[in-house]
């Protein structure tokens, strides 16, 4: 399994993975499930979550894409992010379905998280669903989540609001994915993380973090330290004295 975010501020757009492959218990492994494509007019930033091998057989047709002139349509051509979106779609169903969406498409493809910008247009975030489809957040909820998603989703439900910063947003991602981590254990890290500011179409910061990383020790450790803070600090019942 795995657990993605994307969430998108107005200030700029944060990306979060986690790298673990489960085959069964003795069948782990470590896997980038994150691609990033940062030349030129154009930021973009994909992850996805399903079926490992349709996932990776669409990264590759994306770079191999990229590197044949011959090729109408790949990442530089598309003019904007729902033609982003719909290219990665179709790459999914064709490596899951490549007799069309029949019911091996669900069971074999993948879903994906699209998100950055391109120069002169807004910032964009897309859920590219495994039939091909594609959907926006919601503007009162403005992230998107993918994988193992019940542990990681209930703290970004409370803090991501239109108005978040990004640097709250970031915090608040690292949190969903340490909450996930110490969930679930078919999510794992290393953890690839993606930062990119509004109109910069360059990526502003993209690390590996691992559980002994500083930044995301330091604000695992804080948030759990709160939480104990806050729940000894409750009224005790009647009963109890």
């Amino acid at each position: 399994m795995t657990y993605c975010i994307g969430i998108k501020t107005k200030e700029g757009i944060i990306v979060a993975s986690d790298s673990r492959t489960n085959a069964g218990f003795d069948n782990v492994n470590i896997y980038s499930k994150m691609f990033t494509y940062d030349v030129g007019d154009r930021t973009i930033i994909i992850v996805t979550s399903g079926n490992l091998g349709t996932s990776q057989a669409v990264y590759k047709s994306i770079e191999k894409d990229l590197n044949d002139k011959n090729v109408i349509k790949n990442l530089n051509t598309c003019e904007d992010f729902d033609q982003v979106a719909k290219y990665v779609g179709g790459l999914n169903i064709k490596h899951s379905s490549p007799k069309g969406i029949n019911t091996d498409t669900v069971l074999l493809g993948s879903t994906f998280i699209v998100g950055g910008q391109i120069k002169g247009q807004p910032m964009e975030l897309f859920l590219v669903y495994p039939q091909g489809n594609y959907i926006k957040p919601a503007d009162s909820k403005p992230y998107l989540v993918i994988g193992e998603v019940k542990y990681g989703k209930p703290i970004l439900d409370r803090v991501i609001t239109p108005d978040v910063s990004i640097g709250d947003a970031s915090r608040c991602a690292l949190i969903s994915m340490d909450s996930t981590l110490k969930s679930d254990l078919t999510v794992g890290p290393p953890i690839d993380f993606v930062v990119y500011k509004k109109d910069e179409l360059k990526i502003t910061s993209q690390k590996c973090l691992n559980l002994n990383d500083k930044e995301f020790s330091k604000v695992s450790g804080e948030w759990s330290e709160g939480i104990l803070k806050i729940f000894n600090s409750f009224p005790r019942f009647d009963w109890e004295k």
